[in-house]
């Protein structure tokens, strides 16, 4: 992998999916039985334990194949019976992705959601709706066992599949001539819209209260909360957001650069002419022949903004406070530039005295010096990984988000809580095993609120144990009524910036944000653009 691809295809690493959809069964169970609630298109059958009920593959929209690739989500076909859901339903069509693990799925039927209660039934619980990271173009709900969650914070937890790459994100002329009243390119965006719908519409049948729904997402599935918080289409779906490690600065890209992208990709794909029979030619291809068109640039799948479903860009409907004004938790790991260190070298680029600054002016251009200056290799015990790791976390990731949570505290005082994730013994997640310490990098805190199932049985220790029990009641308290606990987690204020830094046996907030991350700095240079985070 080339340098500039390994740096920008995309930036960081968010996470990841397989398993297979749920089929309709002819069993009509008697309505007292817990393992069946009726939806809104029909009766389901879930599976009951002691630890709560979990419904898996649930349908939310109608299968985006043949006619319905590149259109809005339709509504799911209702059925009579009682259909099975104690399966996880297929990932959505996605690459390979060898750093982490994940093999090609050409799947296209995928848009099914999972659901988690807790036991003892009851209603009017808050009800929290996870969207996964991924880079927009990986990753599955099903990925996350939303029991413990649900269980420790007596919430109803929903996790959904979106369309990803080319799939969820191509715009092209063709495709928005069909639908001006979209446009086209967040198709995977619009998806996560109908899941909230659903939710809307469904919560209660769960036990669950639909007028207390939390938006939350860690890495791409973040920067598509940071979208829902600027989509008109998303205006009282949610009544607060969680973001993690996902700075709303890099959570789009501009509409021209996404046609671009669209026009390049159906050449590559052989398809040619006027619009309309170019949008043809690409639906009637095969999803393993869409997977395998090359694409360029940074991000080339992302949410776009300057349509109607996304009119401006996150980051600018927030500084202009335009945006759903609703308490938010937001925050980024203490490390989360190691992932970045991580992708350079598994492209073949050792960081070293050498190669260090080559690297430094391919991400910052004529800015690279003065990045090589503030971070030298020499404060970071002679590791040129170190080093790099700790610029691009603070670059990408860490003052974007201080700059997101001190905008967003602005226009909603008392309402915004900032922490960082800080357990640098977190436990490995990803299908590698560096040679240089990674600490509390991107992702790292999954595991601590939910069954992170890509990784196996993930072992905490038991101060991480009690970190975890802390964060799924921190978070759960957020989700009932916006408010952790004060005396635990004060709200943040635009300054001084001090969010709760969050580590086994030390929870406590950080005074040193801003220098530690040297933002003062970085507020100097070019700030990140949609070629950001997974």
């Amino acid at each position: 992998m080339a340098l500039a691809r390994s740096l920008f295809a995309p930036f960081l690493v968010g996470l990841l999916g397989f398993l297979a959809p749920a089929a309709a069964v002819p069993d009509q169970a008697a309505p007292e039985d817990p393992a069946v609630i009726t939806t809104d298109a029909g009766a389901v059958r879930g599976v009951v334990t002691d630890g709560g009920r979990a419904f898996l593959g649930v349908p939310f929209a109608a299968p985006p194949v043949g006619e319905r690739r590149w259109r809005a989500p339709q509504p799911v076909a209702a059925w009579s019976g009682v259909r099975d859901a104690g399966h996880f339903a297929g990932a959505c069509a996605q690459p390979a992705r060898p750093v982490l693990g994940n093999a090609e799925i050409t799947n296209e039927d995928c848009l099914y959601l999972n659901v988690f209660t807790p036991p003892g039934g009851g209603a009017g619980k808050p009800v929290l709706v996870w969207f996964h990271g991924g880079s927009f173009v990986s990753g599955t709900g099903a990925h996350y066992d939303a029991s413990r969650l649900a269980r420790t914070g007596d919430l109803v937890v929903i996790t959904a599949n979106y369309r990803l790459g080319a799939f969820g994100f191509l715009a092209h002329p063709g495709l928005t001539a069909e639908a001006p009243d979209t446009g086209s390119g967040d198709y995977g965006l619009m998806d996560q819209q109908a899941v909230l719908r659903w939710t809307r519409a469904n919560a209660a049948a769960f036990g669950g209260d639909p007028s207390n729904v939390t938006a939350a997402g860690q890495s791409s599935g973040g920067l598509s909360v940071c979208g829902h918080l600027a989509a008109p289409g998303s205006r009282g779906l949610f009544a607060r957001a969680v973001i993690q490690s996902a700075p709303c600065g890099v959570a789009s890209r501009p509409a021209a650069e996404a046609v671009a992208t669209g026009r390049s990709f159906a050449a590559g794909a052989g398809c040619l002419g006027s619009a309309s029979s170019i949008v043809t030619c690409l639906r009637n291809k095969p999803a393993a022949a869409l997977l395998k068109v090359p694409t360029s640039g940074a991000a080339p799948w992302w949410p776009v903004s300057g349509t109607p479903v996304l009119p401006v860009p996150p980051a600018q409907a927030i500084a202009a406070g335009e945006y759903a004004k609703v308490p938010t938790l937001i925050g980024n790991g203490l490390d989360e530039g190691t992932i970045g260190a991580l992708i350079v070298e598994s492209g073949g680029v050792r960081l070293n005295a050498v190669t260090y600054p080559l690297v430094l002016s391919t991400v910052f251009k004529a800015d690279g010096p003065k990045v090589a200056a503030r971070y030298p290799a020499s404060r970071y015990g002679n590791d040129h990984r170190l080093a790099f790791a700790a610029a691009f976390g603070d670059y990408l990731v860490a003052c974007p988000t201080r700059e997101a949570a001190r905008r967003l505290a602005t226009a909603t005082p008392g309402r915004v809580f900032a922490y960082e994730f800080a357990d640098r013994s977190a436990p490995m997640l990803y299908n590698l095993h560096p040679d240089f310490p990674m600490g509390a990098y991107h992702g790292a805190e999954l595991p601590y609120l939910f069954g992170y199932l890509p990784a196996g049985d993930v072992k905490l220790n038991p101060g991480q144990t009690r970190l975890s029990q802390t964060m799924a009641t921190l978070w759960s308290r957020f989700a009932a009524d916006g408010a952790p606990d004060p005396a635990v987690w004060p709200s943040t204020a635009p300054d001084p910036y001090r969010p709760l830094s969050l580590a086994p046996d030390a929870i406590t907030p950080r005074t040193d944000f801003d220098a530690a991350h040297q933002c003062a700095f970085w507020a100097t240079l070019p700030p990140p653009t949609s070629q950001g985070p997974v």
